[in-house]
């Protein structure tokens, strides 16, 4: 009975491995939502502890931001070209990006559901989606954003904008607003 079960145990290791190398893997010892800094950043830190880690990071972005460099690009120091690059690149060794994403959080079970309907389960995770913009919340500020002498340092498509006010500004008063959040 005993050689029965260790050759059973044996085919499940076996076909779990086999799912997880072929991408269908659905269960993770750690789920990382979010495939910004923060998220790969966690992902490589925990591996550099232990390589043996299964780690999943949902994300479903094909470019990855270097969002900090975009103050520098505001200010004229630094090429916005160079802070996107394919997300790919950027994964850590040994574990599986799942190009998906999270629709809905349910804590209870361990469990996501991405928006095409995939569930993944998890033992622990670490939710770091990066931020969301909200143009509409201050009325107007979408349709005047990247002309009419307003900008953003939080968007790639408007941060080169700032710079472009600041080397042209001639005088007379500018404003300036940062986020009351810690960064």
């Amino acid at each position: 009975m005993s050689l029965q079960v260790r050759r059973v145990s044996a085919k499940i290791i076996l076909y779990n491995q086999l799912k997880h190398y072929l991408g269908m893997t659905t269960h993770y010892q750690i789920l990382i939502i979010g495939g910004g800094n923060a998220g790969l950043s966690v992902a490589s830190q925990l591996l550099l502890k232990n390589s043996k880690l299964n780690i999943g990071i949902i994300d479903p972005s094909e470019k990855h931001y270097y969002q900090p460099a975009w103050t520098l690009v505001g200010a004229g120091t630094f090429d916005i070209d160079k802070t996107v690059k394919n997300e790919k690149d950027f994964i850590p060794k040994n574990t599986t990006w799942i190009k998906e994403a999270v629709a809905v959080f349910n804590p209870e079970e361990n469990k996501v559901i991405c928006s095409n309907g995939r569930t993944f389960t998890y033992y622990y995770m670490v939710v770091c989606p990066g931020i969301q913009l909200d143009w509409n919340k201050i009325k107007g500020f979408k349709e005047t954003l990247s002309k009419n002498s307003v900008s953003s340092n939080y968007s790639f498509d408007t941060a080169p904008y700032t710079w472009d006010l600041i080397k042209n500004f001639k005088g007379g008063t500018a404003i300036f607003t940062n986020p009351a959040t810690p960064i």
